[in-house]
């Protein structure tokens, strides 16, 4: 099993690789849905404090693997039989690490300014995005503080994504591709 992991900070625009992974029948696991999971299993509230919290203590509780190792499990579980799973949301060089451990990974970086991604957060409106600025950057300096920066200088390939959205996933589809016949 290939595993292609895509990185990149908050409203970079990780998430399109669903609509193009959904086209080739390519299964895609969220590594934030993960930590979202854990906050509501604690009883918190969806909101950018909580669950930035969550996934620092579980960081600290498990090392910085702590939500690799999860997500890893519930893969060779559900997926054992699939060439190729895409990961959505790697936020560390550790994850990295800990996923070529025991499987080819391929990372692909998505990249947007601070101010298009803010802007972005801003109209998604999930329940752990903000719309102050302050709180963005908060976020922002808890994501590098992962070592997130790491995973993306050091990703195999980037994906720029400040233009319009199809253009967006039609760069993203073409990486993609060739991150999928990368050996």
């Amino acid at each position: 099993m290939k595993l292609i992991g895509i990185t990149g900070m908050p409203g970079s625009g990780k998430s399109a690789v669903i609509d193009i992974a959904k086209k080739y029948n390519m299964p895609v696991i969220s590594m934030g849905d993960i930590v979202r999971h854990e906050t509501v299993k604690k009883g918190l509230e969806l909101n950018p404090e909580n669950v930035g919290n969550t996934a620092v203590e579980l960081r600290k509780k498990y090392g910085n693997e702590a939500v690799a190792v999860p997500c890893l499990q519930y893969i060779e579980e559900k997926y054992n039989n699939e060439e190729i799973v895409i990961i959505e949301g790697i936020r560390s060089i550790y994850e990295v690490n800990y996923f070529r451990k025991f499987h080819p990974l391929i990372i692909i970086a998505i990249h947007s300014s601070p101010k298009t991604r803010f802007n972005r957060l801003k109209s998604r409106k999930r329940e752990d995005d903000t719309s102050e600025w302050d709180k963005f950057v908060e976020r922002d300096l808890r994501e590098l503080e992962f070592s997130i920066g790491k995973a993306i200088a050091l990703a195999d390939y980037v994906v720029i994504n400040e233009e319009d959205y199809t253009t967006y996933l039609n760069n993203l589809e073409k990486v993609l591709k060739i991150a999928i016949n990368d050996d």
